[in-house]
């Protein structure tokens, strides 16, 4: 039997943090499909060298006009599905199994049905770039108040930058030697290495919202399946999640934990914030449910609230 060849592309770095995702995805649909289908795992500059001779392309246009099969994306980078921005709001999940229930739900597809009205492209499964986001600085972060007159990492996710005008702190730009400029940057343990400068080594255990990303495949080559291998595809993207979710929560403990390897890293100190600390910093941003009660297509915010326990 011939393999039918498809291309998966990594969108995003820490390269090491996403092609695990997809060579457990080939793993899982080899087993669901006897091994039908053959995937390329390609960076964007393996894609660009291999396949447009150099040139500089748009991950999502690749993937959106079918050049690309299949791809992980960050939550947060669809500018016209802004219903995933909800995804980024502040102390939004309470647990690990919250997070799944919202996106294993009605909510998660909800959310992927909002994607492919406004994109065409087709979402499969959702996983995280490290989970719970912690801050990365040049000087510790003991308590909110110490967040005020910083220099923030800009985000284009407009909750992230509201999150940084509630703490009364600046923004800089996102071009230049920005990792080197920002005071503090926004960041995951497993994402540290790759988000971080040499300066920012100082990390506070926040966790004040959710770094997701997303396993989609363009529309075409969806429509093309058998609806057996629909569910094939569906079924592997689902299993490769749930592993990369415990992947990533495991790693970021044994960072956290790990004063070896936080040397390795070149942390100098993780700072556990307390639970009252927590508290008020999600006090503090509180204000962006109001604010964006209405900035959604559906109530999204109260779907996944009421999903906890």
């Amino acid at each position: 039997m011939v393999k039918q060849k498809i291309k998966w592309l990594l969108f995003h770095e820490p390269v090491e943090l996403f092609i695990r995702t997809a060579k457990d995805f080939q793993v899982h649909l080899n087993e669901l499909t006897n091994s039908k289908y053959e995937i390329e795992i390609l960076t964007i500059a393996d894609y660009q060298d291999k396949y447009l001779d150099g040139m500089i392309c748009d991950p999502f246009t690749e993937l959106k006009e079918g050049r690309v099969q299949v791809s992980q994306i960050y939550a947060d980078s669809f500018e016209h599905a802004t219903d995933f921005f909800a995804l980024s709001m502040p102390y939004l999940f309470e647990s690990h199994d919250h997070a799944a229930r919202v996106f294993e739900g009605d909510v998660g597809k909800k959310l992927f049905d909002h994607l492919y009205e406004r994109t065409g492209v087709r979402g499969l499964a959702y996983t995280y770039s490290g989970g719970y986001r912690c801050t990365a600085s040049n000087t510790p972060i003991n308590n909110v108040e110490d967040f005020c007159g910083k220099t923030f990492q800009r985000s284009t996710n407009p909750i992230l930058a509201s999150m940084i005008d509630l703490m009364k702190a600046k923004k800089v730009s996102n071009i230049g030697s920005e990792k080197v400029e920002a005071d503090i940057i926004q960041t995951t343990y497993p994402r540290y290495h790759a988000d971080a400068s040499s300066l920012q080594k100082y990390v506070a255990d926040t966790r004040h919202s959710m770094y997701l990303t997303t396993i989609l495949l363009n529309d075409d080559f969806m429509s093309s399946l058998s609806a057996e291998d629909k569910a094939h595809f569906s079924e592997a993207a689902l299993r490769a999640s749930r592993k990369e979710r415990v992947q990533s929560v495991a790693d970021g403990e044994k960072i956290k934990n790990s004063k070896e390897t936080q040397e390795e890293l070149g942390i100098q100190e993780v700072i556990m914030w307390s639970d009252d600390e927590v508290a008020k910093l999600q006090t503090l941003l509180s204000p962006l449910y109001k604010q964006y009660e209405n900035f959604f297509s559906f109530d999204v915010l109260n779907q996944i609230k009421k999903l906890k326990n």
